[in-house]
């Protein structure tokens, strides 16, 4: 037969349960930061900042990070993910934040100098691409943007600049604007003498409208209207 527990038991038996609770929320903890980490997220950097790779697309798996220079892997590393931390070889820490569930911050210890400092970089989550449109439907648009008082058009597969200036420059190619895709998400690629320089992700394109992210500082997308 059962019988029920005695006083000191119902303490032990509700200590137990208190421990197995505060473990299966701290799992449930690093699990869901992990969920929320889980994709591939572009770094975001100003026009003139530097990088190797140049276009660098991390993706989180449940113990490692990929990292690509756009479509080519460039490195791994085994991580593990703790509340708000990503840990790497047991030592190297890194601190994360999210300023919305898309867009997340990291903070990696670096020394400059014989100084420690923190070293803040902010990576955006790679979205599929709304659209309707087909490819080369989208190439054959054209689009003017202005973003915090910076104008620019998108002109896809032409050539900016002159045979003259290609001569002048002794090179076989100047700045060109491609449409590429990675898994389902569209990006604007600029080309420089041949070779990727600068991507910025596609949220949503129409006839009528290029909506691009991914960029420093807010806001954090861009909206177009169709060139004529």
């Amino acid at each position: 037969s059962l019988t029920p527990p005695t006083g000191d038991n119902r303490d032990r038996c509700g200590a137990y349960m208190k421990i197995v609770t505060l473990i299966i929320l701290f799992l449930s903890m690093n699990l869901t930061f992990g969920q929320e980490l889980n994709g591939k997220w572009l770094m975001t950097k100003e026009g003139d900042t530097y990088s190797y790779p140049t276009n660098l697309i991390m993706e989180f798996k449940s113990d490692s990070i990929i990292y690509y220079d756009f479509d080519k892997f460039y490195n791994s590393i085994q991580v593990e993910i703790k509340n708000d931390k990503i840990i790497m070889n047991s030592k190297n820490v890194e601190k994360f934040d999210f300023i919305n569930k898309d867009r997340l911050k990291i903070f990696s210890k670096v020394k400059k100098e014989k100084k420690d400092l923190i070293l803040i970089t902010e990576y955006v989550r790679l979205l599929p691409t709304k659209t309707t449109l087909t490819k080369e439907k989208i190439e054959n648009l054209s689009f003017n943007f202005n973003w915090n008082g910076e104008k620019f058009k998108i002109i896809f597969n032409q050539e900016l600049g002159s045979p003259e200036m290609k001569k002048f420059l002794k090179k076989d190619q100047l700045s060109k604007v491609l449409l590429e895709k990675l898994d389902s998400t569209y990006f604007v690629s600029v080309y420089e003498s041949g070779k990727r320089q600068r991507i910025m992700p596609i949220k949503e394109v129409t006839n009528e409208q290029m909506i691009l992210y991914g960029t420093s500082k807010k806001p954090y997308e861009i909206r177009s209207e169709k060139s004529e």
